[in-house]
């Protein structure tokens, strides 16, 4: 089937938002995040420990999270069970992949790294050009369903606060990404047709140790990030990898150069 453009409907809602977006308080910005646990109804919440040096960063671009009402429930599209929907519109079902940016952030947010604090933040920029932060403490729901629940939500109220608390522990918040970074950041890009061919464990060892790793990592089942704020672009593999493969081969390399055991 041939890919067709996709509609002005998303571009045009995520407009609305980031206008409503840009009139939000202070609250919505940067934020640093809690050491305590918090809680959410539905969505477990993982240790976040005290700050140490090395932080890093994750943004996650071009995750297809695209929401729409089916019916009457406002969801999030997946060629799963919306493809007749999908069709209908003339649109192909299998460039709607949730399951990507899913996998992606269990893998960031399950790893030895998060646990250990090392983690500062993960920002989603959707194909839409909305973008999300998603707070180190947050324990990403383990099934797909739960978690486009989880983000249309999102995309309705543009955050979702932990239970009894008033931390955000996601928020939608305003472009660029690099204005939510800190200025010490190397932002990193990963490509399989970068002409950088490196091996991780020896790029790690040669970074400076003061500076904050960004890694900037395609969501998408096909393309490539052009991410104009991406200071170094590297591959890690001769062979193209999956977002979450990718995500795990980074912080496996992370922990063993930061001795997180």
């Amino acid at each position: 089937m041939k890919n067709k453009p996709k509609s002005n409907v998303g571009r045009r809602k995520s407009q609305r938002i980031m206008t409503k977006l840009s009139k939000c308080d202070e609250s919505m910005g940067p934020k640093e995040h809690a050491t305590t646990m918090v809680g959410l109804a539905g969505i477990p919440v993982s240790p976040c420990y005290p700050d140490s040096k090395g932080g890093v960063y994750f943004v996650l671009e071009k995750a297809s999270l695209v929401a729409a009402y089916v019916g009457k429930r406002y969801q999030i599209l997946n060629p799963d069970e919306h493809a007749n929907f999908l069709r209908r519109k003339n649109k192909n079902p299998y460039d709607y992949r949730p399951d990507i940016v899913h996998e992606a952030l269990l893998q960031i947010m399950g790893s030895r790294l998060c646990m250990a604090g090392r983690l500062r933040g993960v920002f989603i920029r959707t194909d839409e050009g909305i973008l999300i932060r998603v707070e180190p403490n947050t324990q990403i729901p383990k099934t797909l369903g739960s978690f486009c629940n989880m983000m249309a939500e999102l995309l309705q109220k543009f955050s979702i606060k932990s239970k009894g608390k008033r931390g955000k522990l996601l928020r939608l918040i305003e472009n660029p990404v690099t204005q939510h970074l800190p200025v010490n950041s190397r932002k990193i890009g990963l490509s399989v047709s970068s002409p950088k061919a490196v091996q991780i464990n020896d790029y790690l060892a040669a970074a400076n140790q003061d500076e904050n790793l960004v890694f900037v990592v395609g969501a998408m089942a096909h393309g490539k990030i052009d991410a104009e704020y991406v200071d170094d672009f590297i591959s890690v593999s001769a062979l193209p990898l999956s977002a979450g493969t990718c995500l795990r081969r980074i912080c496996v390399a992370l922990e063993r150069n930061q001795k997180i055991h």
